[in-house]
C-alpha cells in the first residue's frame, strides 16, 4: 500500500495571495492589522521597500470572497 505523497486528497481549496509593496513606515501599520485578524503573510524588505504576501485561502469560494473584501477594506482604510 502506498500512501500519497501529499497526504489524502482533500476537498477542493481556493487561495488567492495579495501582495503588497511599499515603505517601510507605511507597511507596519498594515503588518500590525494582518498580525491581529490572523492572516498568513510573509514579509520582504528591500533596500527600503517593503513587500508582504498575504495568502488567503477557503474551501467555499464564496466565503475566499468574503475573506478577500474584508482584507482590501483593511488596505483601504489605511489609505485615508
Amino acid at each position: 500500500h502506498m500512501s500519497p505523497p501529499f497526504g489524502p486528497i482533500m476537498t477542493s481549496n481556493h487561495h488567492v495571495v495579495i501582495t503588497w509593496e511599499g515603505s517601510e513606515d507605511k507597511s507596519l501599520p498594515l503588518q500590525s492589522i494582518l498580525g491581529s485578524q490572523g492572516y498568513s503573510f510573509s514579509v520582504q524588505e528591500d533596500e527600503g521597500l517593503v513587500r508582504i504576501e498575504i495568502q488567503i485561502e477557503n474551501e467555499s469560494i464564496r466565503q475566499l470572497r468574503d475573506d478577500v473584501d474584508a482584507l482590501l477594506v483593511h488596505f483601504s482604510s489605511l489609505e485615508d
